[in-house]
């Protein structure tokens, strides 16, 4: 009877899951960010799913029996990025609203080298069908065409967690009272002159968005996807189910999310770690002071700094007790004893490793993700992007340190490498952190998986949308409403006012007629 009972439980529970075709569209060049989209769907297709995924990074070996890749080959997405990247070293001091035009044009380049490949275009013409797609944004708004072109439901994926034009597409609210655009260096608790930048900034870049950046991911999206397809206003506004955020809110701050929002910050680490090559180990293991961890990300070719951040850098590496881990783009003249040097390193089994004791990061959100998780405090020089924003909070909550590239030198370096390895404030904080972050009824993994399902089993769950969606920009704001307050007020207080003069007006000239008329 028990065995009768088991049977039938689990026949009841396989049958809730239903094996879904998934597309997944992660088409930007960054290692890192495919890492995170692989994760997904590599899970996705152990739980009996048959997953598609599109991305410039192909797994040499196909991970699952149900996983398909659809490899993008295109030279121009390579090089259109690293120019992107290479040129962050030098565009630290560039005014941001002219870095803003260029992203968008360069985002815009991408997506059609993206659109043009010939991987991407066997599969807008073939006859395969999806239930459901999964797209990482990043300013990339034409992609909402794969979700027309094979009439599936839209899941959008979020890198950098909450960000305003992800916002603005399930219309989710963001008071910049207290969300910090992700370009600033500003925290949840900004000043007033930290609040008129954030505001500023935002509107530009709203302005921006709806001037030139839409109408260039309009004309791609007309260009590539096929003819018999809603507006791209109409998917821009109504086609996104849900939105996965790869942030949580002890990582980040308290936010203001609605039911389709879903956080699953640290969801792409694993609970266990693989074994470390032999030479890194016993680099590891042989540093009777620990191990520093010195990674800039995927995306940035160190190489390219000047000359004189790099003496800066290798001058404070060499004064410290403890031994190095550095991963870096081209060979390096260092005492080989003391500095290891890799164009690749296995970044979250070094970070497991109870012997490393500082993380020196560019301070992307992957990796401060990655840390936390490890238990490691950071020191961070962020270059481009969310990684002011990120280190700034990181600075906040007292777990990390922070050097501006362009006020890095050997003494504020060194400074800031001792002061996160002798202050304990650093690893007590980030392992209060570690543990809220651990502290959930479901694991990231598990939360992301059972939301993915939970829109294919209510066929997209429209249910959640807000109804924000169907107002317009001056209905959603009620600036309708305040411009008849305004009206009213103007009635009730000035006419009365202007009445009261003419009033005014009309006896004072009586009298001074009657005056007149009496001294004549």
């Amino acid at each position: 009877m028990k065995f009768f009972f088991c049977a039938l439980f689990l026949l009841f529970s396989v049958s809730q899951i239903q094996s879904a075709k998934i597309l997944g569209v992660f088409p930007y060049p960054s290692k890192s960010h495919s890492i995170l989209g692989q994760s997904l769907f590599v899970e996705l297709a152990k739980r009996g799913h048959s997953v598609t995924y599109l991305s410039p990074f192909p797994f040499k070996k196909q991970p699952h029996e149900n996983y398909k890749d659809v490899a993008i080959t295109s030279q121009d997405l390579f090089d259109a990025f690293n120019e992107e990247v290479d040129g962050s070293f030098d565009a630290t001091d560039v005014n941001p609203f002219i870095m803003l035009k260029y992203w968008i044009e360069n985002i815009a380049r991408m997506q059609n080298s993206v659109l043009s490949d010939t991987a991407v275009q066997k599969l807008l013409k073939s006859d395969e069908k999806f239930d459901l797609c999964i797209i990482e944004f990043l300013m990339n708004e034409s992609l909402l065409g794969f979700g027309a072109q094979f009439g599936c439901k839209i899941i959008g994926m979020s890198t950098l967690g909450q960000v305003k034009y992800i916002n603005d597409m399930i219309h989710a609210p963001m008071p910049l009272s207290t969300v910090c655009h992700p370009f600033l260096s500003f925290t949840d608790r900004m000043s007033f002159s930290e609040r008129m930048e954030n505001v500023i900034t935002t509107v530009f870049e709203d302005l921006m968005f709806y001037v030139y950046h839409y109408p260039l991911q309009g004309q791609i999206y007309d260009k590539y996807f096929k003819a018999d397809k809603p507006s791209f206003r109409h998917m821009l506004r109504h086609s996104m189910s849900l939105v996965l955020l790869n942030t949580h809110y002890s990582l980040n701050y308290p936010q203001a999310y609605l039911p389709n929002m879903i956080e699953i910050g640290g969801f792409h680490v694993k609970n266990s770690t693989n074994p470390l090559p032999k030479d890194i180990k016993e680099f590891i293991e042989s540093a009777q002071h620990g191990v520093v961890y010195f990674s800039l990300g995927g995306n940035l070719r160190p190489s390219k700094m000047s000359a004189e951040k790099k003496k800066h850098i290798i001058s404070s590496l060499t004064k410290l007790k403890q031994k190095v881990i550095w991963k870096w783009d081209e060979e390096l003249v260092v005492d080989e004893k003391r500095i290891m040097v890799r164009k690749w390193l296995p970044q979250d089994d070094i970070l497991a490793h109870p012997n490393v004791k500082l993380f020196v990061t560019h301070g992307g959100l992957l990796s401060a993700t990655e840390s936390i998780m490890r238990g490691k405090p950071i020191v961070g020089i962020p270059i481009f992007g969310d990684q002011m924003m990120n280190m700034a909070r990181a600075e906040l909550l007292g777990w990390g340190v922070q050097v501006l590239f362009t006020n890095l030198t050997e003494t504020s370096f060194t400074w800031a490498l001792n002061e996160a390895l002798t202050n304990k404030k650093y690893q007590i904080n980030v392992d209060k952190i570690k543990n809220r972050l651990l502290d959930q009824p479901q694991m990231p993994m598990e939360k992301a998986m059972f939301w993915i399902e939970y829109v294919i089993r209510h066929e997209g769950a429209h249910f959640m949308q807000t109804s924000a969606q169907h107002l317009s920009y001056i209905e959603y704001n009620n600036l309708d409403i305040y411009a008849v307050i305004l009206a009213i007020a103007f009635l009730v207080i000035f006419v009365p006012i202007w009445c009261i003069g003419k009033i005014v007006k009309k006896i004072f000239c009586k009298t001074c007629l009657k005056t007149k008329q009496k001294q004549s």
